[in-house]
């Protein structure tokens, strides 16, 4: 079956545009969530319920923000401001 060029171009934006893939718990296989772009304004600590780094495994670094009305947001792991999520959290845990 062949599929048309337009289709697979629109697939490719779809995948492109997009911020995280696959949240957690969402999937019954062993997926792995990945960026493909990040989030282009500082999101407030207090909009976040979690966070984590994606896997070496994705092509693009990433830390992903779940905010509490649960979006997965994906945002520059070199960031300042994601840094310091990062280690707030971090301290939280510990």
């Amino acid at each position: 079956m062949k599929v048309p060029a337009a289709t697979l171009a629109i697939l490719l934006v779809m995948v492109i545009c997009s911020s995280a893939v696959i949240p957690p718990g969402e999937s019954s296989t062993a997926a792995t969530s990945c960026c493909f772009s990040y989030v282009s304004r500082i999101i407030p600590r207090g909009a976040i319920s979690s966070i984590y780094v994606t896997s070496n495994m994705c092509s693009l670094p990433g830390v992903i923000l779940v905010t509490k009305k649960g979006k997965y947001l994906c945002a520059d792991p070199e960031a300042p401001w994601v840094q310091a999520h990062l280690k707030h959290f971090q301290t939280l845990e510990n």
